[in-house]
């Protein structure tokens, strides 16, 4: 099964479905770049869409998940944390 590289690092792993190394780096480094904006928007108001939760932060919850879930995998494969 073919599918958009933008989909590769969130949803193979859950499909099962081998995983390219190529499109992992390179959403990575587009993440990398979205969370810097998505920091500095947060510097400057509460939420994403304003100064009330809305769709626009709700709509991330779900990758942030994923995210947070990868992040803490990789603490425990690594042994940071495990005081």
């Amino acid at each position: 099964m073919k599918f958009p590289k933008r989909f590769q690092p969130a949803f193979a792993p859950l499909m099962k479905i081998k995983q390219n190394p190529y499109a992992i780096k390179e959403n990575e480094d587009k993440l990398g770049k979205v969370l810097q904006v998505y920091d500095k928007r947060l510097g400057e108001i509460r939420f994403l869409g304003g100064d009330e939760f809305s769709l626009a932060d709700l709509s991330h919850l779900p990758n942030i998940n994923i995210l947070a879930k990868k992040k803490k995998k990789k603490e425990e494969e690594e042994g940071v944390g495990m005081g």
